[in-house]
């Protein structure tokens, strides 16, 4: 393979890769706290487009932030199953 080709080859995983990411950026997940307290919201490309906090958690810092963990541990979690689902076959 010449270097020609190795450059054809790069061209075309970039563009695959633009593509990936258009897909990814209409694609949402969201991720709850136990209780639902607390919900993120993320693109497929984890942008995130917003954080809903119940008012019935305000004022307590340490419950705040196990919502959080929880949230965003339930949102990874939901991130990487809607990846396995689109892509799923390319990652094997």
């Amino acid at each position: 393979m010449g270097l020609l080709d190795k450059l054809k080859d790069i061209n075309e995983m970039r563009k695959q890769a633009k593509h990936m990411e258009g897909l990814l950026a209409t694609e949402t997940v969201s991720g709850k706290s136990s209780g639902g307290k607390i919900v993120i919201i993320i693109d497929g490309n984890q942008n995130i487009k917003s954080v809903e906090v119940s008012p019935d958690i305000v004022g307590d810092k340490s419950e705040i932030g196990r919502h959080i963990r929880s949230a965003l541990e339930d949102l990874f979690k939901q991130h990487k199953k809607m990846l396995q689902s689109k892509f799923g076959n390319m990652m094997q």
